[in-house]
């Protein structure tokens, strides 16, 4: 994957979601201003942003102090792209108060984000210096370094960020992104494919299930001159986790090539490409199971690895394959499966669902 595409991705990420750091608590002094900042919420939430600002200055007009008026004025203002303003308003709020709330610097970097990529990366990370267990900051930091290219950075934070939160599908999407920018496949795929669990359906998961596919096959191809099958496996691949300590999955990768090779021999052109998938993804989560934990500590092998190879031991690999290519157009023979299985597609996301995630235990380095 070239930088550019990976650029372009990370920056159709970047915004803020109120549902993920809420505002300021604090409401206006006056309940007439409350219900103004009310409607101006439900107005933004509709997209009718001009609307919605003029509710937040009529707010301030009886409450000129009040924090959650600015910090939704702030944002208001970086959704018409009036950055310097929403910039000017967050940089007040946060020397007024550094601990005012997540919301605030996260619209404070994302409103520097275009301009002054390094200011925002400051942005993010003076609250997270207040607000460590905000996955969203950790989130907008990893855009920012990518965006800086430095994508060990990016994939730091993205781990911290979906450590801190398990069920941030936009955490995943990017780490596994990045992991492959990495050279890493195996984690990379494993990121991705909790992305698909987390979002099966939508314009994202169609992109996203298509490169996991061709992830999948990576390094394998059939030759026109007969019935050969070339293979190889990148030497980035068998380096620990890109070149992080702590992860092996050298013979994954190599068992990933072995199963996609196998998947375009004559003796597998009786299965649909879904069967395929579903046995090389189900190879792969039971050699998962059956190396740990001899074979490392590193983020990868520790958080995703034990979530996959139970997956597999529950025999979910089904459900979770016609699951996650739920978003594809055209494929009735998906939209069959998961009719005629609701019972085991069910199983599969209650067990999901309810998955203990480990805990942090060490602070980002």
């Amino acid at each position: 994957m070239n930088k550019l595409l990976l650029s372009l991705l990370l920056a159709a990420t970047l915004g803020v979601a109120r549902a993920q750091t809420p505002a300021p608590a604090d409401a206006p002094a006056t309940a007439s201003a409350a219900e103004l900042v009310r409607d101006g919420i439900g107005l933004y939430d509709a997209g009718r942003y001009t609307e919605a600002l003029a509710k937040y200055q009529q707010a301030l007009d009886l409450a000129p102090t009040s924090p959650l008026a600015r910090a939704e004025l702030a944002m208001a203002y970086n959704a018409l792209d009036r950055n310097d303003e929403a910039a000017a308003l967050c940089q007040q709020l946060v020397q007024e108060n550094p601990r005012v709330s997540p919301f605030v610097y996260a619209v404070y970097g994302r409103s520097l984000a275009d301009s002054r990529p390094a200011e925002a990366l400051a942005a993010y990370r003076q609250g997270i210096q207040y607000f460590p267990t905000d996955a969203n900051l950790h989130l907008n930091e990893g855009i920012a370094l990518a965006g800086q290219r430095d994508y060990e950075g990016a994939a730091a934070s993205f781990r911290y960020a979906v450590a801190l939160q398990p069920d941030q599908a936009s955490a995943h999407m990017l780490l596994g992104i990045t992991q492959l920018q990495l050279g890493a496949r195996v984690p990379g795929l494993l990121a991705m494919a909790r992305f698909l669990v987390l979002e099966p359906t939508g314009p994202r998961s169609q992109q996203r299930q298509q490169w996991l596919d061709q992830v999948m096959l990576q390094g394998v191809a059939a030759q026109p001159s007969g019935n050969h099958v070339q293979l190889s496996v990148p030497a980035s691949g068998l380096r620990a986790d890109g070149g992080r300590v702590g992860d092996d999955f050298g013979p994954e990768e190599v068992l990933l090539a072995m199963q996609g090779a196998f998947s375009l021999s004559d003796a597998s052109q009786h299965k649909t490409k879904l069967e395929k998938f579903i046995d090389q993804f189900g190879a792969l989560c039971r050699a998962l199971g059956e190396r740990q934990p001899q074979a490392g500590r590193g983020f990868a092998r520790t958080y995703y690895a034990p979530y996959f190879a139970e997956m597999e031991r529950r025999g979910f690999v089904p459900a979770f394959a016609y699951l996650t290519h739920s978003a594809q157009p055209n494929a009735p023979e998906v939209r069959q499966w998961l009719a005629a299985h609701p019972l085991q597609v069910r199983g599969f996301q209650e067990w999901s669902r309810s998955y203990p995630w480990p805990k942090l235990k060490q602070p980002k380095p």
